[in-house]
């Protein structure tokens, strides 16, 4: 993600014309990376969010609400003394590097006029947030302190002389020798390293990440990874050319923010304050500031993140789970398999009861005519040691015993493969989930049922139900689909006796239900549900999906049985093939 100095420049710009002259109202620390500024001007209130977070460094203007710490750290503290009530009066970058220095003008307690500068060096896993004393340029503290033992050369320690981090020997695009484009030209027509193209322009000049540096190229149609010094002097002078075009949109200020999204996934993966023509395979979307693009940006890739790794958590606790319950169903069915011929049983006990007066004490084997298959015999073992009832009841005891074990291992197994139907519903319910409210709503019934432990964190005030996913069909019925199983219950409970439920055959898969309003259902509008049916189902990328569908009426929910179960009659079955053009046709209707 190219936060770059490029970005940061432009940001830097805006926050000049609504920072400069504010006061700090407010200072937080909602983790321990990142600050929170809360800035008052002309009335208006701002947050500046400055984060020195490994990956996601940056600093912006944001309308995310953040949790605060019940008790803010030292170095929130700090902040607050030396920052609350004072007057921005300079924000400056240096040059296209991404360092960024903010003076605030306050008083001590003296009433003297003091100036503490705010220095953020955002520079990846070495990024960090430094209160410095504007005077002698000594540091007060900082976010990450960096003792010797760690870098000998640059202490980030209070009481130390701050000293500003190698930079390198990069050009800045926007001096104004090179962007009369001769001097940047003779530059790249001097390029003789034998490295990528892409490399070698991200470690000649500032601000350019790879990302940008891939844009350039292939403005300039030049293979990114090509040796420098294998170029032609026509694929110089396009390089040249498009970097003083980047210059000049620089300075003039053409900025047109953009986030790109997986088709696919709707992951944000990249964001620009300029158009990005080498992603135009993406999806994406148009914002009207560089602070705007950069909030939404990591608000969206934060939120993300948080549902890919919760997803993964849970998908991990349940697949143990199942695991589990798989071995315990091998187990089961090794007793249900001992139990098998438990019917010879009875009838060893039956024959040596019809035949006592054949069998002779000490016998250790007898042959005895089945009654049941004319004409055949029967070998039964006898133990010497028993007298002949003895035997017969011996045999009747224990195809008793078998017969109440083979019983119980059945019932046991029905719940078993019914616990893993309901984990297996829920592994699809965790896939398809789209958003953290939905994810939530599945982890509150795992939680309910023991399968995960409880979050640690409390919801403020009774949760309500997220929606389910809202339909029309081509001629006006509205269709409701679940997306989880709360909502599976909730929208088939709420149903009226006349509306069709609908489900995919034998698999995991959403309650879909066709409002009819005490009208008769089409063929096309049925057809349409059933896909959906199929579409939000485990058979989404199958064919000839079967899908059943039957009345309200006649759909019941067993007592104790867990969300999302019911069992129905009087259904009928349909073959459809799941289509996506049609499903979002029926989103936009």
């Amino acid at each position: 993600m190219p936060f770059d100095g490029i970005v940061l420049n432009a940001v830097i710009s805006e926050l000049k014309k609504c920072l400069i002259g504010g006061k700090i109202d407010k200072v937080y620390q909602p983790d321990k990376s990142e600050i929170l500024l809360c800035i008052r001007r002309y009335k208006e209130e701002k947050k500046l969010l400055i984060s020195a977070h490994p990956q996601n460094c940056r600093l912006h203007l944001t309308e995310v609400e953040k949790e605060n710490p019940s008790s803010p750290p030292m170095f929130c503290m700090l902040l607050r003394k030396n920052l609350s009530g004072g007057k921005i009066v300079e924000i400056k970058q240096k040059d296209l590097e991404r360092l960024v220095e903010i003076v605030v003008e306050n008083e001590d307690e003296f009433g003297r006029t003091i100036y503490r500068t705010l220095i953020v060096e955002i520079m990846g896993k070495h990024s960090n947030i430094i209160l410095v004393d504007d005077t002698n340029k000594i540091i007060i503290d900082s976010i990450k302190r960096i003792p010797s033992d760690i870098n000998r050369v640059r202490e980030i320690l209070p009481g130390k002389k701050y000293i500003l981090p190698p930079l390198g020997q990069r050009l800045n695009i926007l001096d104004c020798e090179i962007q009369t484009g001769k001097k940047l030209r003779d530059i790249i027509l001097q390029a003789s390293e034998p490295i990528k193209v892409e490399r070698w322009i991200t470690e000649k000049f500032m601000g350019i990440s790879k990302t940008v540096s891939k844009e350039i190229l292939f403005k300039s149609g030049v293979d990114e990874k090509k040796p420098a010094n294998e170029l032609n002097l026509e694929e110089k002078q396009k390089i040249a050319e498009a970097l003083v075009e980047l210059s000049f949109d620089i300075q003039n200020s053409r900025y047109s923010p953009k986030i790109y999204f997986d088709e696919d996934t709707d992951e944000p993966v990249e964001f620009w304050i300029f158009p990005l023509s080498h992603l135009d395979k993406f999806k994406v979307i148009s914002l009207k500031s560089a602070n705007e693009a950069v909030d939404l940006f990591y608000s969206l890739k934060e939120k993300y993140e948080k549902l890919t790794n919760i997803k993964k958590n849970l998908r991990d606790q349940l697949e143990k789970h199942i695991k589990k319950l798989r071995q315990i169903l091998s187990f089961q069915q090794e007793k249900l398999d001992e139990a098998s011929d438990i019917e010879k049983f009875k009838l060893f006990g039956e024959l040596l009861s019809a035949y006592l007066y054949k069998v002779s004490p000490g016998m250790k084997e007898i042959n005895l005519p089945n009654f049941y298959d004319e004409g055949k015999t029967v070998s039964i073992p006898l133990d010497e040691k028993l007298s002949p009832s003895q035997n017969a009841q011996y045999y009747f005891e224990k195809y008793k015993k078998l017969r109440a074990t083979k019983e119980k291992v059945e019932t046991q197994m029905e719940k078993t493969l019914s616990e893993i139907k309901y984990l297996e519903s829920e592994l699809y319910n965790i896939e398809q989930a789209e958003n953290l409210e939905d994810i939530e709503e599945i982890q509150k019934e795992l939680s309910k049922y023991g399968y995960i432990k409880e979050s640690g964190k409390k919801s403020k005030g009774e949760a309500h139900p997220s929606s389910p996913i809202k339909y029309t069909s081509s001629t006006g019925f509205t269709i409701l689909v679940g997306k989880n199983n709360i909502q599976n219950d909730m929208i088939t409970r709420k149903a009226k006796p006349e509306d069709i439920w609908i489900h995919v055959k034998d698999l995991p898969g959403s309650h879909v239900i066709i409002q009819t309003g005490g009208r008769p259902v089409d063929d096309e509008t049925l057809l349409e549900g059933c896909l959906l049916a199929a579409y939000h189902s485990k058979a989404r990328n199958g064919s000839n999906v079967a899908v059943d569908y039957t009345l309200r009426r006649y759909v019941r929910k067993p007592p104790g049985a867990k969300p999302g179960f019911v069992i129905y009659d009087h259904h009928k079955t349909i073959y459809v093939t799941p289509d996506a053009g049609i499903v979002e046709r029926l989103k936009k209707i």
